[in-house]
């Protein structure tokens, strides 16, 4: 029986074939072309058959080096494979949870600087309402979260302002017509409250804890709502026949500071400032 294929070996003779050279494989995995052409040779020698046909200093696969690729791929495939897991049980695990407004705006900017710096750690995202991720981070199910609310023991905040969204047709009706998240939701009750400060009558037309089934229902007539611009995506009502809204904080919480967490909870904080300097309305 042929004795075991190493791998060093395996992987210089898949670089050979697929670059087309050693000239071409000794660039890729850093050694000199003679030294694969001794690898080569070596290989030969444990197989008991020649696998090119050679012609000149050409490299030409014969029926021998045909059959032995396939399983050269995947034998290395199973390594890496077994290599990239092994790496991410090793890492410490990216845990983050934040609300449904910054998915697009924050959440993806700082996967993908965590993508480009090489971190592996195994990622688990929780999307949901402030009191589904406290309940989370409570639950040990995420280590750093952005919530709307003020920070509890310290942390990064932004604050937002608040806008209405909706149909201006809808401002001429004497009930004002309310969409929203489901209960409990801050813009939701910071609408409410300002509409009976102001002595505006309110019903509700839908609940979802979609923030994705609010905007469809406002742009389908629905009703208004309460937002800000980075959240909804849409424009807001520019009518003063509804009374101002307050600001929303944002807060960074984490449930153990490590040096790992403190530089997630720093790329989020870093995403959510930002966005009052790309024009949005926004106050610190």
């Amino acid at each position: 029986m042929i004795p075991d294929l190493p791998s060093p070996l395996l992987r210089s003779f898949v670089a050979v074939i697929e670059c087309g050279s050693l000239a071409g494989a000794s660039t890729r995995i850093g050694r000199s072309e003679s030294a694969l052409s001794l690898q080569m040779a070596r290989l030969e020698d444990i197989v008991g058959r020649a696998l090119f046909d050679r012609d000149g200093r050409a490299l030409k696969l014969n029926d021998a080096g045909t059959l032995l690729l396939p399983h050269a791929r995947a034998i290395l495939g199973r390594i890496d494979a077994a290599r990239a897991d092994l790496g991410q049980a090793a890492a410490p695990p990216i845990r983050i949870g934040i609300v449904q407004d910054f998915v697009d705006s924050v959440l993806r900017p700082t996967l993908s600087e965590l993508h480009e710096e090489g971190l592996t750690g195994a990622i688990t995202i929780v999307i949901g309402s402030t009191t589904q991720l406290l309940q989370a981070m409570s639950e040990d199910r995420i280590d750093t979260a952005l919530c709307a609310g003020e920070p509890v023991g310290g942390g990064a905040t932004q604050r937002l302002a608040m806008r209405w969204f909706g149909d201006p047709g809808l401002l001429r009706d004497d009930v004002v017509t309310l969409v929203g998240i489901t209960p409990p939701c801050p813009f939701l009750k910071a609408a409410q409250d300002a509409l009976d400060c102001a002595g505006r009558p309110w019903r509700m037309a839908l609940t979802t804890p979609s923030l994705d089934g609010v905007r469809a229902a406002v742009q389908a007539g629905l009703g208004l709502t309460c937002r800000t611009e980075v959240g909804l995506k849409l424009p807001p009502l520019s009518d003063g026949r509804l009374p101002q809204l307050p600001d929303i904080a944002y807060s960074v919480m984490e449930r153990r500071q490590s040096g790992f967490s403190q530089g997630v909870a720093r790329r989020l904080a870093k995403h959510v400032a930002a966005l009052s300097s790309e024009g949005r309305p926004a106050s610190v």
